[in-house]
């Protein structure tokens, strides 16, 4: 989580720095809004990076869930067989 709100701030730092160089502010106000430009991106990157893990956990979360589904119907029709035969056609079904 650090790495990202580390690459973040730097990011946000260095697009507002250049940023307001390049509006004509001078080099104070230039420093000062990167500050908050760096505080901003940094908080950003990390949510974006919270959100991306969240979702990555959902995904394997129902990949394993629908294995565990798959193994499941597997193993119920190789036990029994003869319950997941189909009578021929011509004969009725029987009615509990």
């Amino acid at each position: 989580m650090q790495y990202f709100t580390l690459i973040g701030g730097f990011v946000g730092f260095l697009l507002t720095f250049g940023v307001s160089l390049f509006a004509g502010k001078d080099l104070a106000h230039s420093v000062f809004n990167a500050t908050i430009g760096c505080v901003v991106m940094g908080l950003l990157f990390r949510g974006f990076r919270a959100a991306a893990e969240h979702c990555a956990r959902q995904v394997v979360a129902e990949k394993a869930r629908l294995r565990d589904e798959q193994l499941a119907a597997e193993q119920a029709a190789s036990a029994d067989p003869e319950a997941n035969a189909t009578p021929p056609e011509g004969e009725p079904k029987a009615t509990p």
